[in-house]
C-alpha cells in the first residue's frame, strides 16, 4: 500500500516538473516571437502547467502501480521517468501539431504524413527519455528527484526564478505615454485634430444614411453624416480585420504591405498614417480592440500611446500569460461550466469603455493637436441580443448557421448596430460640449462587412462580394465643411490615409498607393453634382436627373471620378482577388478553395449590384480585360511591396482569433 502511494506521488511530482518544463518552454517561445512587453507568462506557465501536469502525472502514476503488480521488480527510477516523459510527450505533441496546422498549413488540415512525422519524432523522444531517465536518476545528482521533497524543492526554485523574471520590468512599454512631453510646431495649431473611428464588421447598408429603411437604427451616425461628406461607394482592400486595417493604415493593398496571412506581422518598413502624423508633430493614440491589430502583430507603429482594449483575463493572468495554450483550455472549460450565457468582455471591451478611454486621451491633450484611432467591436460576432441578456451567437460555435436563422441573425446584428449608435452619440455629445467637435476631423468607417447568406455563406473573410468589402465612409471635415455632401463615385480604403495626411499638412510617403479624397477632382465633382443639368437639346432636365455622365447610360458609373477598386484575400486557404471598374466586377479564386468559390465570377454591378448573375464567359472581351487588370494590379502591388515577416502565433492570439471566428 505504501509503495502504491509512493508511486502515485512520483507520478504527481514528475507530472508537476514535466508540466512546468513544457510551460516554461512555451512561454519562452511566445515571448521571443511576439511583441509581449511583460513576462508574466513565465511564472503563470510554470504554475498553471504544473497543476495540469500533476493531474496527468497522477493518472500515469496509477498505471505505474498496476505495472508494479505485474512486474515485481519495477524500479523507482522508471516509476518517475514514465510520467515525466509521458506528460512532456503528450503536451509537446499536441502543441506542436497545433502550431504546425496554423503556421505551416494555414488553418487547413495537417496531412497524415506530417502528423505521422510529428508523432514519430515525439515517439522517438519518448523512447530516448525512457532509456536515459533511469540512468540520470540513479547515476547523477538528479537522483534527488526520487525523493518527493527533492522534486518539490526543485519546482519551488523554478517557480521562484520564473517569478523574478516575470515581474521584472519589460524592455517595451505596452501602452506608452498618453501625453508625451513634446513641443508641437506653431504651424500645427492651424491644423485639425483627427479622430479615426473604425467599427469592426459594420455593413454599409445598416446605416440610415445609406439605406433609409435603417433610419431607426442609426440616428447618431446619420446626424454625423449630415455634418460630413458621405462616400456612397467605399470599398476595403480585404475582408478580414488584420489585412484590411493594415491597408487602412498604410495606403497599400495586401500584396504590398504583406500582412494578408494570419501569421503575418505588419512590417516595420511600412509607413503608417500614425507615423506620418507623428512625424508632423501630432500626439498619436490608439485603442485597438481586436487581437489582430495589436502589438502582437506590430500595429503599434507610430503611436505615442497604444492601449489594447483586451478582454477580461481569468485568474489574474497578464497579457503575455493569457497567450499560453493551456490558459485557453482553462478558459474554454469555464465557458462550458457557465452554460450558454456569454459575457461581452470575454471577447472585447464594449463601446462605452473604449470611448471612455478616448475621452481620457482627448482631455489629456489640452492645447495639443492629436490623432486617435478608436476601434469599436459591437457588430462583430458574437452578436448579443439587446437589451443584453447573455444570449450571443458566435461564428466559432456555429460556422454554418441554418439558413432559416438568417432573419434572426440580421435582427440581432441590427440590435448591436443600434446599441453602438447610442454609445457613439454619448461620445459625440461630449465632443461638442467640450468644444472639440468643430476643429476635429472625424472619420467613421469599417474594416469589412458581414455576409448573411447572400452568396450561400456567412460571416466574413472568405469572399470579396460587396457584402464583405463595401462599408461606410463618413468624413466630417473641420467646421463641418461640405456638410451633407454625398459622393456617388467609387473610392477605396487606400485613399483614407493620404486624405488624413493632407488634412494634417503632411507629405504622403512614396510607398502609399492611394490619393487624397478631397483633391481638385472632388471639388469639381461636387460642383457638377450641384450644377443644373441640361439635356443635349438644351432643355433643362427634370429635378433629380443624373448630373454626371455615365458609361452607356449605366447608373452609378462615373468615368472621370471612379477609382479602380482592387481587393485581395488569403484567408483559410481562400486566395482571392477582385477588380471593380466601369460598372463591372471580376472575382478570381484559387482552384479547390475551401469556400467552394468558382475560379472566375463576372458581374455587371451597374445593373446587378447584388452580384447574383454570374456572366463569366459571356462578354469574353470584358472578362479578358478585367483578368489582365487583376494580373497587373497584383504585379504592381507586389513590385511596390515590402518583405513581410510572420509571427509565431501564440495560443491566446489563436484563441481570441478563434473566439472572433478567425480560426476554427
Amino acid at each position: 500500500m505504501l509503495q502504491a502511494v509512493r508511486r502515485i506521488l512520483f507520478g504527481c511530482s514528475a507530472g508537476m516538473l514535466a508540466g512546468a518544463t513544457v510551460g516554461l518552454f512555451e512561454a519562452l517561445f511566445l515571448l521571443s516571437t511576439t511583441g509581449a512587453a511583460e513576462y508574466g507568462a513565465l511564472f503563470y506557465a510554470v504554475v498553471l502547467y504544473a497543476v495540469l501536469g500533476v493531474g496527468f502525472g497522477a493518472g500515469i502514476g496509477l498505471g505505474v502501480v498496476v505495472l508494479g503488480l505485474v512486474f515485481k521488480k519495477f524500479p523507482d527510477s522508471m516509476a518517475f521517468t514514465l510520467p515525466f516523459v509521458g506528460v512532456i510527450a503528450a503536451m509537446g505533441a499536441v502543441i506542436t501539431l497545433y502550431v504546425v496546422r496554423k503556421m505551416v498549413y494555414l488553418e487547413q488540415a495537417v496531412p497524415m504524413a506530417a502528423k505521422l512525422q510529428v508523432l514519430g519524432a515525439f515517439g522517438a523522444l519518448t523512447l530516448l527519455g525512457l532509456w536515459l531517465g533511469p540512468i540520470f536518476l540513479t547515476r547523477t545528482p538528479f537522483k534527488v528527484l526520487l525523493r518527493v521533497r527533492g522534486a518539490f524543492t526543485l519546482y519551488g526554485g523554478l517557480a521562484l526564478l520564473s517569478g523574478i523574471f516575470a515581474f521584472a520590468p519589460g524592455d517595451v512599454d505596452p501602452v506608452g505615454n498618453m501625453n508625451p512631453d513634446t513641443e508641437q510646431p506653431a504651424s500645427l495649431a492651424e491644423r485639425p485634430n483627427v479622430l479615426l473611428i473604425m467599427v469592426d464588421t459594420l455593413r454599409w447598408d445598416y446605416l440610415g444614411s445609406y439605406d433609409s429603411e435603417k433610419a431607426d437604427l442609426t440616428p447618431v451616425m446619420d446626424a454625423l453624416a449630415d455634418d460630413s461628406v458621405l462616400f456612397e461607394r467605399f470599398y476595403t482592400a480585404a475582408s478580414w480585420t488584420r489585412a484590411s486595417t493594415a491597408s487602412l493604415f498604410s495606403s497599400m493593398p495586401p500584396s504590398s504591405h504583406d500582412t494578408a496571412l494570419k501569421v503575418a506581422v505588419l512590417p516595420d518598413a511600412v509607413d503608417t498614417v500614425a507615423e506620418v502624423l507623428q512625424g508632423q508633430g501630432y500626439v498619436t493614440g490608439a485603442l485597438p480592440n481586436n487581437i489582430n491589430v495589436t502589438r502582437s502583430f506590430n500595429f503599434q507603429q507610430g503611436f505615442d500611446w497604444f492601449e489594447y482594449q483586451a478582454p477580461d483575463y481569468l485568474f489574474g493572468a497578464t497579457e503575455s500569460a493569457s497567450q499560453l495554450s493551456m490558459y485557453n483550455v482553462v478558459r474554454k472549460v469555464k465557458e462550458k461550466l457557465s452554460g450558454k450565457t456569454k459575457v461581452v468582455t470575454d471577447f472585447y471591451q464594449p463601446a462605452d469603455v473604449v470611448l471612455g478611454r478616448a475621452k481620457d486621451f482627448v482631455r489629456s491633450q489640452q492645447e495639443k493637436r492629436w490623432f486617435l484611432f478608436a476601434h469599436l467591436m459591437e457588430p462583430h460576432d458574437p452578436y448579443f441580443e439587446q437589451p443584453y441578456n447573455g444570449v450571443g451567437f458566435a461564428r466559432a460555435e456555429t460556422p454554418n448557421p441554418d439558413p432559416e436563422q438568417v432573419d434572426y441573425l440580421k435582427k440581432v446584428y441590427a440590435g448591436e448596430v443600434q446599441k453602438l449608435d447610442e454609445e457613439i452619440g454619448v461620445f459625440i455629445d461630449w465632443l461638442k460640449e467640450s468644444g472639440t467637435y468643430d476643429d476635429t476631423v472625424i472619420v467613421l468607417t469599417s474594416d469589412h462587412g458581414e455576409e448573411f447568406f447572400e452568396h450561400g455563406g456567412w460571416w466574413h473573410g472568405t469572399t470579396l462580394y460587396d457584402e464583405q468589402i463595401r462599408v461606410p465612409l463618413i468624413v466630417k471635415l473641420p467646421n463641418q465643411e461640405h456638410a451633407g455632401a454625398r459622393v456617388p463615385w467609387q473610392v477605396r480604403q487606400l485613399d483614407v490615409a493620404p486624405s488624413l495626411a493632407v488634412l494634417a499638412g503632411a507629405s504622403t510617403p512614396d510607398q502609399w498607393q492611394g490619393s487624397d479624397l478631397f483633391d481638385e477632382a472632388f471639388v469639381k465633382g461636387l460642383e457638377a453634382l450641384a450644377a443644373p443639368v441640361v439635356a443635349q437639346e438644351g432643355e433643362a432636365l427634370e429635378e433629380g436627373a443624373e448630373p454626371v455622365p455615365s458609361i452607356e447610360g449605366e447608373p452609378g458609373v462615373y468615368p472621370d471620378l471612379d477609382r479602380l477598386v482592387f481587393a485581395e484575400e488569403n484567408f483559410e486557404g481562400n486566395v482571392l482577388a477582385s477588380i471593380q471598374t466601369e460598372g463591372w466586377k471580376l472575382i478570381t479564386a484559387n482552384e479547390g478553395n475551401p469556400r467552394g468559390l468558382a475560379r472566375r465570377e463576372l458581374y455587371h454591378v451597374a445593373v446587378d449590384p447584388l452580384e447574383q448573375n454570374n456572366l463569366v464567359g459571356e462578354p469574353l472581351g470584358r472578362q479578358n480585360d478585367l483578368e489582365a487588370m487583376v494580373v497587373e494590379q497584383v504585379r504592381l502591388a507586389t513590385e511596390r511591396g515590402l518583405s513581410g515577416t510572420t509571427a509565431e502565433l501564440d495560443d491566446v492570439t489563436l484563441e481570441r482569433m478563434r473566439a472572433l471566428g478567425y480560426v476554427e
